[in-house]
């Protein structure tokens, strides 16, 4: 299996007569990319209607990988379910590193993140602050 991916992602030379249609290309890393978060949204019944998604190269990462990042821009405010999206942006994060670590494309690219936007122009976003800001407070003994 290791040798195949090796062969994927391998450069080639451009005079060693050798096909390029086995290498995969920055728009198959990011239908790939695009896929993962798709299928991590719908799961969490986020409706597709609602989304738009994109992934993007962003640039290298630290380990010098060619990086990706993934965009989510809300297109239709739900007043239940898009505050629970936005609440758990770093759980959502989370699970796509999962799936995308338990694949062979990690070993060559890196993931960035994904970037979520709501918009004041989004279908039904509110117009006003909603709700006050919270205070925690720690006491001891509980």
């Amino acid at each position: 299996m290791k040798a195949m991916i090796g062969r994927l992602f391998a450069r080639r030379e451009a005079g060693s007569g050798a096909a390029n249609s086995s290498q995969l290309t920055n728009s198959d890393i990011e239908s790939y990319y695009l896929k993962v978060i798709a299928e991590c949204l719908r799961r969490m019944l986020v409706p597709a209607e609602s989304i738009e998604i994109d992934v993007r190269r962003s640039g290298t990462g630290p380990t010098g990988l060619t990086a990706f990042a993934g965009y989510v821009r809300i297109v239709r405010w739900d007043p239940v379910l898009t505050p629970v999206l936005l609440q758990n942006m770093p759980v959502i994060d989370a699970r796509i590193r999962k799936v995308a670590a338990a694949s062979v494309i990690l070993e060559h690219t890196h993931f960035a993140g994904i970037w979520f936007q709501a918009t004041s122009s989004t279908v039904g976003a509110p117009k006003t602050l909603l709700g006050v800001p919270a205070e925690i407070v720690v006491t001891s003994g509980c």
